[in-house]
């Protein structure tokens, strides 16, 4: 049995011996009991102990688990704050691999010698993680570019170790209602999807393009990468000349605010209009160039936001700009999928919420309070959310602990709003209505196709003046003949605007919504006609 890089798969068997002998060495043989690991043994307790025990457990358990710690240690929605600090310590960092341990594994991505391609080789690596090491060198033109090199025999061992950790993870939700409310199978999923594209340093190098090519036109830099020497186990990537931003925060540097500007509206830009962005944006991975402008390397995390899913936050990031906790509760409650929840209960807490930062200073009011105190709800209500807003949140948290360290007056819940507002202002202005009355006549003519009674429906309220509505129970009441009691003006901006938004991501929707904008105008001219 191989893996996808051709690499022989560490027998399951293999792996869960060396699993359960790591855990007798932490004195976790009842756990290993309990989630059936040691058949035919009685079920012994189980005591976890200190999470910093549990830490422990994950750094003599490898790459994958110290990984997974990572990704729980920003789960504040799942885990308390004890639980946060704990997993916070584990770092990837590991002894680098002397070069004779790498060299096959280069002579073999690059399929030639290396003096082929490189006029010099650093034998030194600059930067070690447990999936890959990184090395200087120059090529046969001159140019100094830095190398990524993949760890040899890493893709089996975390192949082996992803299918115990789903397996123990399964097991452990049959026995715990505590395990089954972290959602373990969505969370690993995700957390695999993540690792298999942090595996592939192919997809780097394509993230690093293309999130690289938005980024442009704000005055933020990218490496480029030779393409020549890309593939799975290597990438080739120019290696930009700057001032680390580690060193403005330690005062060697000048310009911090401007820098925290810059930072944050990339950041943002990245988040709002793209929806592909950097999720590891921390100082060691941002430098400021020479000529001042910003650069961004290793993009080996990158998250992902559906249109759809970016539609959310913004209305979220509105809502509690605008003190709208029901709108708020609504997003929460979607993002969780729970249905069982004391609504009412929520919203309160919610206000309550709010209402502790109404009137504050906007500089003394930190993301990362908020979110703490948003997170402790969510546990208190037993909610969890999606994956993908988890390394949105993190990435956000990550740039506002950046930015209040250059500049601490800096406020980036304050810069994200304008930013949201103007993602409203592009789906609504003239360039986003074109775009979305291109699609309009086709949403309509697949709507009329799909449901012809829908038509019939409007033609019936054209001819009566009268709108039919069915409430749960089968109640029918009829509204008057003249509903537009408002501004019809208003009532059709709203409509417009409202048909704009969705248009995106819902088209017939949308493209109903957008049509039905005509109605009210129509309805008061028609009506101020029939008067005459």
């Amino acid at each position: 049995m191989s893996s996808t890089d051709g690499e022989p798969q560490i027998g399951e068997r293999t792996r869960l011996a060396e699993l359960i002998q790591i855990m007798g060495r932490h004195g976790l043989n009842g756990l290993a009991s309990r989630l059936g690991l040691l058949p035919g043994r009685a079920e012994q307790p189980v005591d976890l102990g200190t999470p910093e025990r549990v830490v422990a457990l994950l750094r003599d358990l490898g790459p994958v688990a110290v990984k997974l710690g990572q990704v729980l240690a920003t789960r504040e929605d799942l885990l308390g704050p004890e639980w946060v600090r704990a997993l916070s310590t584990l770092q990837d960092r590991v002894t680098p691999l002397p070069f004779e341990a790498l060299e096959p594994t280069i002579l073999a991505a690059l399929g030639s010698p290396i003096a082929d391609v490189f006029a010099r080789f650093d034998r030194e690596p600059i930067a070690a993680a447990s999936i890959a090491q990184v090395h200087a060198a120059t090529l046969r033109d001159g140019t100094e570019v830095v190398v990524k090199v993949r760890r040899p025999g890493i893709a089996e061992r975390v192949d082996a170790d992803l299918r115990l950790i789903r397996r123990i993870a399964r097991l452990a939700a049959r026995h715990s209602p505590e395990i089954r409310r972290l959602k373990p199978d969505e969370l690993l999923r995700f957390f695999a999807e993540s690792l298999s594209q942090e595996m592939d340093l192919s997809a780097e190098a394509a993230a690093c393009e293309s999130i690289g090519a938005f980024l442009q036109p704000l005055g933020v830099r990218t490496p480029a990468f030779y393409w020549d020497q890309v593939g799975r186990r290597i990438n080739v990537q120019e290696r930009l000349d700057g001032m680390p931003v580690r060193e403005v925060l330690d005062g060697a540097g000048e310009g911090g605010a401007d820098v925290a500007g810059r930072y944050a509206d990339a950041v943002l830009r990245m988040i709002i209009f793209n929806g592909r962005f950097h999720a590891d944006p921390h100082p060691g991975n941002v430098f400021v160039l020479a000529d001042g402008s910003l650069a961004f390397i290793d993009f080996g995390a990158v998250g992902v936001l559906s249109p759809a899913r970016r539609n959310e936050v913004v209305t979220l990031v509105l809502a509690i700009a605008g003190e709208d906790t029901r709108s708020v509760t609504d997003v929460l409650l979607q993002w969780s999928g729970e249905t069982a929840v004391d609504r009412q209960a929520l919203t309160r807490d919610l206000d309550a919420l709010i209402g502790q930062f109404r009137g504050a200073v906007l500089q003394q009011i930190e993301l990362a309070d908020i979110f703490g105190r948003v997170f402790a709800l969510l546990r208190t209500y037993r909610l969890a959310l999606p994956p993908d807003l988890a390394l949105l949140l993190r990435t956000l948290l990550i740039a506002e602990g950046f930015v209040r360290r250059l500049d601490p007056g800096f406020d980036i819940a304050a810069r994200a709003a304008p930013i949201a507002r103007e993602l409203l202002r592009e789906r609504i202005g003239p360039a986003g209505l074109k775009r979305g009355g291109r699609r309009l006549a086709t949403s309509l003519g697949r709507l009329a196709a799909a449901s012809p009674e829908l038509v019939a429906f409007a033609e019936r309220v054209a001819r009566s003046g009268a709108l039919p509505i069915e409430l749960q129970g089968g109640a029918v009441f009829r509204t008057s003949a003249s509903p537009w009691r408002a501004d019809p003006n208003i009532l059709s901006a709203g409509l417009l605007v409202a048909g704009a938004i969705l248009q995106r991501d819902h088209d017939v929707v949308g493209a109903m919504l957008m049509a039905s904008a005509v109605l009210p105008a129509g309805w008061a001219w028609f009506s101020s006609r029939r008067r005459r």
